[in-house]
């Protein structure tokens, strides 16, 4: 991974701990993150007439990419929200950052390309993992895998899948867009890849509203209040995530970059219990310690 790429992460980390804060804290449904995509949408509207001819050049492979990751985005926001309306961000939070590199490494292999990551970059994924196990304990004397078979854990695993799919159909959208537009700057072409990702998970989360007829209840009565925020959420999504698809173009492999992305997860389980109040456990403790480690591990890698 290039220096570039480690500092875009790193920056796009901190926000996205700071805006999942945020979401939480407005305890958020499928709904809230339908208004939060919208909002990334009215706000970096500008980037669709800078990038006009842009547009033209875009294949049909590619708008198929968009099409799937934008399925992903949905199903991440609907775990993220689920998980959040039943579990402590401290818990929830680090379980949906950090699963996902199970599933990329996993596609990594199976598509050919473990070659790419070098044995301390593996080793630090292992570690980030191992950490989130271990977060969720109050003590290291229950420790049951029951104790993960419940709703917040099972919605975490929801928004973690949806996490890796969206993260290896980007990496492959990102990359077939510089082909067919490499006279553009790179930060114009992760703006319109990050709109045009937007346009389509809107369209899912709103079919994904049409049959949660109870939730969408709940947000008609609500979206005035939630406006607002939603409007701002969505401002912070679009610049976190912006940035990351732009240090994918800046690394060789997508698992390097999902992997130092979860230095957003110590940043969580921090704010969850500093400023949240939620109760902290020295396995919670412990567990962020095991993934500082590993995400060192993955950026030296």
């Amino acid at each position: 991974m290039t220096i570039t790429a480690a500092v875009l992460v790193i920056v796009s980390a901190v926000m996205h701990a700071g805006w999942n804060l945020f979401s939480k804290s407005q305890s958020p449904t499928v709904g809230f993150f339908q208004l939060a995509t919208l909002g990334t949408i009215f706000w970096f509207s500008p980037v669709f007439f800078m990038t006009a001819g842009l547009i033209t050049k875009i294949p049909f492979t590619l708008w198929g990419i968009l099409f799937v990751s934008g399925l992903f985005q949905a199903i991440y926001y609907t775990g993220l929200a689920s998980a959040y309306a039943r579990g402590a961000l401290s818990i929830a939070y680090p379980l949906a950052r950090s699963l996902p590199l199970l599933f990329v490494l996993g596609l990594t292999f199976g598509t050919g390309r473990g070659s790419d990551l070098s044995v301390p970059a593996i080793a630090g994924m292992a570690a980030i993992v191992a950490g989130a196990i271990i977060l969720p304990m109050n003590s290291f004397n229950d420790f049951r895998f029951a104790n993960y078979f419940n709703a917040s854990c099972a919605f975490a695993s929801m928004a973690a899948i949806g996490t890796a799919g969206y993260s290896f159909a980007d990496d492959i959208g990102m990359h077939m867009l510089k082909l067919v537009t490499d006279d553009a700057a790179g930060w114009m072409r992760a703006l319109l890849y990050l709109l045009l990702e937007c346009i389509f998970t809107a369209f899912w989360l709103l079919i994904l509203m049409l049959v949660t007829p109870r939730s969408t209840a709940k947000f008609g009565s609500q979206w005035r209040r939630l406006l607002k925020p939603g409007l701002m959420t969505g401002l912070a999504i679009g610049a976190t995530y912006g940035i990351i698809l732009l240090a994918m173009t800046h690394a060789r492999n997508v698992s390097y970059v999902v992997g130092l992305r979860q230095l957003s997860i110590p940043l969580g389980t921090i704010m969850g219990v500093v400023i949240l109040r939620e109760r902290g456990s020295l396995p919670r403790f412990v567990g962020v310690a095991v993934l500082f480690t590993g995400l060192v591990l993955v950026a030296l890698g």
